[in-house]
């Protein structure tokens, strides 16, 4: 009788390995709803953290909710971090020094509508469209709070489809939004010929913004740091940004 021998791996984790959490509310191109969309992209900042992460030996657990609750949920610590943000989104946090994006506030309008963005001074006696919570630039935020009556601002899961929503009827007439956030939700859903682009700010690059309770997160900022980089070497990046019909945001 031949003797069986039983063969045990042992799978040893790697060490330090971790769970990355990492939270944002749904703004694709950057950050997207797979269970959303027919070609279940999660992404292309998400893409990017993963490969970048995984390299390292951990792991990435996505969740969506709103950019509010995103916020408090890194800022406590119940999350590593938050995708797509302004430094000015939370000061608090741990920043990389590469950036995963860049953010210009750009006014859109109705079609024939023939307003166009000068400067500050011309949002004057418009009703602007904003989104609560989120960080917009420091011109645009004193305006804001001096002319708070010309407001109105989407709360929840879907903010920019409330905007959009809102210019369609006529509550606002002017909506603030990233310009790749905007064509690939108006795009998608062909609508985008039913309003115009009328002007932009300079923009402001756009970070993963890590919690400040987490010890480790200077640790993962350098590793952020230097996997954009990396991606960027070997061609990854490009092929990821391609997905999207991006370009580098910093060539």
């Amino acid at each position: 009788m031949k003797k069986a021998f039983f063969l045990f791996l042992v799978i040893i984790p790697m060490a330090n390995a971790e769970t990355i959490i990492l939270k944002s509310d749904k703004w694709c191109p950057y950050v997207c709803n797979p269970i959303l969309n027919k070609d279940k992209q999660k992404g292309y900042a998400i893409d990017v953290a993963k490969i970048i992460f995984e390299r390292k030996g951990h792991n990435i657990d996505f969740q969506i909710d709103n950019w509010t609750n995103s916020i408090d949920s890194v800022r406590m610590g119940l999350a590593t971090g938050l995708v797509a943000a302004n430094k000015s989104d939370a000061p608090d946090f741990i920043y990389p020094k590469k950036s995963i994006g860049n953010n210009r506030e750009c006014f859109y309008v109705r079609a024939h509508d023939p307003w166009e963005f000068i400067n500050f001074g011309s949002l004057k006696n418009r009703k602007i469209g904003i989104v609560q919570s989120y960080a917009y630039s420091a011109e645009l935020m004193s305006f804001i709070s001096e002319h708070p009556k010309d407001i109105i601002k989407s709360y929840g899961d879907g903010p920019l489809q409330s905007n959009i929503k809102n210019l369609d009827e006529k509550k606002i007439d002017t909506l603030v939004e990233n310009p790749s956030v905007f064509n690939y939700y108006t795009e998608g859903k062909k609508i985008r010929d039913n309003y115009e682009e009328a002007g932009c700010t300079s923009g402001d690059p756009l970070y993963i913004g890590l919690s400040p309770k987490n010890p480790r997160s200077k640790e993962f900022a350098k590793i952020i740091d230097e996997g954009i980089e990396e991606l960027r070497k070997d061609g990854t990046l490009g092929k990821i940004l391609q997905k999207y019909s991006l370009k580098d945001w910093s060539p």
